[in-house]
């Protein structure tokens, strides 16, 4: 009889790496995952965002991809999540400000011209809150918070090209009626601090946790 023995060297087996979820509809935060490589699924919660609200502007963000996150955790059998393993949940909500004014989803074209009219020769900023965490069976072993703003320059524009820009795309889906990631367009004249903060998902708060857990290099 053959007996074979294990090397004393031989190392254990790595655990798997954690699911990732995306708590999010946004096409621009299922982009930028997209084009790190990263395997992910879409998950679209039952939160009425609407119905979170605060005086401050960044608080209710704060609260609203707070509340995205942890509906999931709370709630894995609605979403589909493996209990066997680790599943990273990652959220995000973004708000455009000027001043003591705030600028979310258009509601249709004329809310768009309306909000590109207010933003136009000025600089805004687009603040972005990111909640994720990294649970299994209803328990959160992790939690990141954190909220990233970048200043975003328009240049004016006519009514001719408001009038364009709005037929062109669809950005009701967008803060503010605008999306960098979308159009080819030249509104944007200057982005001071993160891009992809723009798009909806800061890489400086993304890329350091998906290296921690080694679910990228």
């Amino acid at each position: 009889m053959k007996l074979s023995f294990a090397s004393k060297n031989a190392l254990p087996p790595e655990p798997p790496k954690p699911d990732v979820i995306l708590s999010s509809q946004s096409i621009g935060r299922k982009m930028l995952l997209e084009k790190l490589g990263v395997r992910f699924r879409v998950v679209v919660t039952r939160v009425d965002e609407d119905a979170i609200m605060d005086k401050k502007p960044e608080t209710m963000i704060k609260k609203r991809a707070a509340a995205k996150a942890l509906e999931v955790v709370a709630n894995p059998r609605v979403y589909s999540i493996p209990e066997e393993r680790e599943s990273l949940i990652v959220a995000a909500d973004s708000m455009a400000i000027l001043g003591s004014k705030t600028f979310g989803k258009s509601t249709d074209r004329e809310d768009t011209k309306n909000m590109l009219k207010a933003l136009m020769g000025k600089t805004h900023n687009i603040v972005t809150a990111v909640h994720i965490v990294l649970a299994q069976n209803n328990s959160i072993t992790k939690t990141w918070e954190k909220t990233v703003t970048t200043k975003v320059t328009f240049r004016k524009m006519n009514t001719v090209e408001i009038e364009s820009y709005v037929s062109r795309f669809d950005f009701t889906r967008f803060a503010a009626g605008y999306a960098l990631n979308e159009a080819p367009w030249d509104l944007v004249t200057r982005v001071d601090g993160s891009y992809t903060n723009v798009i909806g998902l800061p890489f400086e708060v993304l890329l350091p946790i998906l290296r921690s857990l080694k679910i990228i290099i």
